[in-house]
């Protein structure tokens, strides 16, 4: 490996540069402030990012997965509760349903974007004649559901659309910004998404004012607004804290270049990557309105080629190597291999390749000979 140009993965070392003064400039000026928790940078972060997506309430939270969570405790969706999800996508798509006591629902996903699949919710709405309380799509890597078709299906149903749409601040989905497509969406500030932190952190989108009046009583133990100790329901500690909100503000000054940045690596990959299809398998054209969280693409003898980069100092990543509905903590739900072929296609071919905004165009060649090179083409 010492022989050949290390590439890796997440990049933290080069990525993080650009960051250092943010970092050191939030932690000073919280560190003069008596103000650590679900203060004034926090509601400023929330305003702007509210902004940004088009809604009326952004809740600031602890983490992306604590944002599902609290949307679906906000709706009160909870035992006896069903809700329809892709059976492949992160863990929180399904487990913040199971949290809540409500039962996840597992539908197909589409080969071309690994998101859920309208036609395949629709088979599991006619199969089963039990109501569903809600619709929870995700978008994925650098994809995007079709929430127009879910929004109809959602409707037609009586049924709530929430979006997890963690991955995908300052994406467009049918010309309103991702998000806030459903009834309630989120987004993840997770070191590794767009808009980074530096530290776990998200936040819960919603139109609705006493939604976000109980998201925010959520969050803080159930606790009044108003009145410390006071508590009107049973919530949970989801709290952002002041260092990350005062660095995620300074981050969104440069929101809009990052996300150029990455959809040029994507289109780059995109153009040297296609020709070796269909053996390798690339996302869907078209970035101009898509935030590239990962760029995964499909991969015949997927192992095999990243054991033959990793060989030659690239690192890769399996996203994700076992579909929800065969993972261990699933399985009372009593499904087996071949429910979800798509998802289990997936499964076993997805590879998501190096990129990052602060890889240069070098760096994309590079990766993508080698991957040439393993499926023997001339690069």
């Amino acid at each position: 490996m010492s022989n050949h140009l290390r590439v890796p993965y997440h990049g933290w070392a080069t990525r993080t540069r650009p960051w250092r003064d943010d970092v050191l400039d939030a932690l000073a000026e919280v560190s003069r402030s008596d103000a650590f928790i679900l203060k004034d940078r926090v509601a400023r972060l929330e305003e702007r990012i509210a902004a940004e997506a088009g809604v009326r309430h952004a809740v600031a939270c602890a983490s992306g997965t604590g944002a599902l969570h609290l949307g679906l405790l906000a709706h009160g969706i909870g035992p006896g509760d069903r809700v329809i999800t892709p059976a492949y996508s992160f863990i929180a798509s399904a487990s913040t349903i199971a949290l809540v006591g409500a039962e996840p629902v597992f539908a197909d996903v589409e080969e071309e974007t690994a998101t859920l699949d309208p036609a395949a919710v629709a088979s599991v709405l006619s199969a089963d004649d039990r109501p569903v309380r809600a619709l929870l799509p995700a978008h994925l890597f650098c994809n995007l559901a079709d929430m127009a078709a879910l929004r109809r299906l959602a409707t037609g149903h009586g049924a709530l659309l929430i979006e997890d749409s963690a991955i995908s601040l300052g994406a467009v989905v049918d010309g309103r910004p991702a998000g806030s497509a459903g009834d309630l969406g989120v987004y993840s500030f997770f070191p590794g998404k767009p808009l980074g932190g530096i530290g776990d952190a998200g936040v819960v989108l919603t139109q609705d004012d006493e939604v976000a009046g109980v998201l925010r009583e959520l969050r803080n133990h159930g606790q009044d607004r108003s009145v410390r100790f006071l508590y009107h329901r049973v919530g949970i500690n989801s709290r952002m804290d002041e260092v990350t909100a005062a660095f995620l503000l300074r981050r969104l000054d440069h929101f809009q270049s990052v996300l150029r940045r990455r959809r040029e690596l994507a289109r780059s990959y995109g153009e040297r990557l296609r020709p070796l299809a269909p053996a390798l398998k690339t996302p869907p054209d078209g970035f101009a309105e898509r935030s590239v969280y990962t760029y995964a693409v499909r991969a015949e003898e997927r192992d095999a080629l990243r054991a033959y980069l990793l060989e030659r100092g690239i690192e890769t990543m399996v996203h994700y190597p076992h579909p929800l509905h065969l993972q261990p903590v699933f399985r009372h739900l009593g499904h087996g291999a071949g429910d979800f072929p798509v998802a289990e296609r997936l499964a076993g071919s997805v590879l998501a390749l190096p990129l990052h905004e602060e890889m240069d165009e070098g760096t994309v060649d590079h990766v993508a000979e080698e991957i040439t090179r393993f499926y023997g083409g001339r690069p």
